[in-house]
């Protein structure tokens, strides 16, 4: 145990139980600044007897003393499997870090400031306030850094009561989350720096770490992502109940290695690991993207689409934010799972919808390569990659996009220079997931014309005969102008109403209409109706029970 300034470090376990008995609420501070989490680890029903009968108020003033409860219910549900207590005790913790926000410039103990201030930046993420989480996480990092407040010296043995890298690694989940990439990966590096030694101060660290690794293989460096792995590995082992919480992110980069890498056995053992997609992480989003991916590439993906909408039902996101990181992800791997089933046109539908979802144009792009669009798929990727910050999975396959459309517009040369680009992109000799979209003469054809080895043929017989290309199909495109009609036809409107409504002649409307019944493939209003809702192409506002009722 680190020396402390208050003694704590000689206490027997007798001693440390005989305190916390003892009703002092300062010393059971006190105990958790030496402790850490160590306190909720071996002493967590001793921790939340003590605190019984305490009025809600004393944790205004007692931050430390809330963290070391929310820690004691996270114990005690691990032990116990009853989830119940710590969720109210979460809840609590959420509601208390949001009243905290008001008082942060009150307290000038580096712990309590810390304390309050973590709490504050948690309350306002699990809040979906990003913005707000970040403007206090940067004002508590401020104080501590340039203000009254001192922080810890490095080198000393003691660190815990400051709580090392924990701020900072607070502030990157939610720069994270936000889709703040950047600024995630910066401040999860120092906190990866400023965190202490085990088995006290290390926590917030190893959590650094596995989030790192998941935003390096998220964006298709694997080989950044193994080496955040292996710093994971070495930086000391952690108490199993806080093990998941502490590194569900390094688990979730395995799977992502896993399934760029050809190896459905592996990333299937790992996704069970982690767990439902239904289960109440923050970091439920990579989880449910991962099990896209998995699904789409080597499982089911109509089981994935299944998955990933009960998912979005759960955790409130069947309209995310597509500006959050929660909202790329869930459409990302949506129109991956659509393109697996061949709904080309529902993918269209999704980019259309979501423009500022750039990612979402490597989809799109190959929804028209699959119904023969071939220079719209060229075009399409030939501007996405005009941009130098695509992932690399996304640069990969929007090269071997362009590789089959030359190659099946008579181009070989340059599908050949386009799908040596996708080859030489791969960060390591086994990343081949963009492959897995080709068929398998086409792939063959294309290794041939570059030089280079057929790359799925590179594993051994690792990648299962069974990998679902997306198959080809018929795209449906409506102009805008077709499009507001088709809208103004689900609403009711007639074809002289719709005309009056945008000023033109009905004549013009109704040609509009014949126009839209033979891209659909139909004869009436009906039928167009439910065709289009089939693709996508319409969406119809829900009404809710207050509207029902109005």
């Amino acid at each position: 145990m680190p020396t402390s300034p208050d003694g704590l470090d000689s206490l027997t376990d007798t001693e440390i139980r005989t305190s916390l008995g003892s009703g002092d609420l300062d010393r059971i501070e006190a105990l958790f600044d030496a402790l850490w989490y160590d306190l909720a680890s071996r002493f967590a029903p001793e921790l939340l007897r003590a605190v019984e009968g305490i009025p809600s108020s004393a944790f205004d003033a007692r931050p430390r003393l809330l963290h070391a409860v929310l820690l004691g219910y996270h114990r005690m549900s691990y032990a116990e499997g009853e989830h119940q207590q710590l969720r109210r005790a979460l809840q609590f913790y959420v509601v208390t870090g949001q009243r905290y926000s008001k008082r942060l410039p009150s307290l000038t103990r580096p712990g309590d400031l810390v304390t309050a201030g973590a709490a504050a930046v948690i309350s306002g993420r699990m809040r979906g306030d990003y913005k707000g989480a970040e403007h206090l996480g940067a004002w508590t990092d401020a104080q501590v850094r340039l203000g009254t407040v001192r922080p810890a010296l490095p080198w000393l043995s003691v660190r815990a009561a400051a709580r090392p890298g924990w701020l900072s690694a607070e502030r990157g989940l939610t720069a994270m989350l936000a889709g703040s990439l950047d600024r995630a990966t910066q401040l999860f590096t120092r906190a990866h720096d400023e965190a202490g030694d085990p088995p006290y101060a290390h926590y917030a660290g190893t959590a650094a770490a596995a989030n790192l690794a998941l935003l390096a293989a998220y964006r298709g460096h694997l080989d950044l992502a193994r080496t955040w792995l292996a710093t994971l590995e070495s930086s000391g082992p952690l108490p199993d109940w806080i093990q998941h919480l502490t590194t569900v992110g390094a688990e979730i980069a395995r799977a992502l290695i896993a399934i760029d890498e050809g190896d459905p056995t592996t990333a299937a053992r790992l996704l069970s690991r982690i767990g439902a997609v239904t289960q109440k992480v923050e970091l439920w989003p990579f989880v449910a993207y991962a099990n896209a991916g998995y699904e789409a590439h080597y499982g089911d993906p109509h089981k994935g689409l299944r998955m990933l909408d009960t998912a979005r039902q759960q955790h409130g996101a069947l309209r995310p934010d597509p500006t959050t990181m929660t909202g790329e992800l869930v459409l990302r791997a949506e129109a991956k799972l659509l393109l697996r089933v061949g709904a080309g046109t529902r993918v269209l539908s999704l980019a259309d919808r979501h423009a500022e979802v750039e990612a979402l144009m490597l989809h799109a792009t190959w929804a028209h390569l699959l119904a023969g669009e071939h220079h719209e798929a060229m075009r399409m990727s030939a501007e996405a990659l005009q941009h130098h910050d695509l992932p690399v999975n996304d640069q990969m396959g929007h090269h071997l996009a362009l590789a089959i459309a030359s190659l099946r517009t008579g181009h070989p040369e340059r599908g050949a220079t386009s799908f040596l680009a996708a080859i030489r992109l791969r960060s390591t000799p086994a990343h081949v997931s963009p492959f897995l979209a080709l068929r398998d003469d086409e792939l063959d054809e294309l290794s041939a014309l570059a030089l280079v080895p057929n790359p799925l043929l590179l594993h051994s017989g690792a990648i299962p005969a069974r990998r679902n290309t997306p198959p080809s199909g018929m795209l449906v495109h409506l102009t805008p102008r077709e499009s507001a009609v088709l809208r103004a036809l689900s609403a009711g409107a007639t074809a002289e109403q719709t005309a009056a409504q945008s000023g033109v002649s009905v004549t013009t409307v109704r040609s509009q209409i014949r126009k839209i019944y033979q891209k659909l493939r139909v004869s009436n209003r009906n039928e167009a109706l439910a065709r289009a809702q089939h693709l996508g192409l319409l969406r119809v506002p829900r009404l809710t029970s207050h509207d029902r009722a109005g």
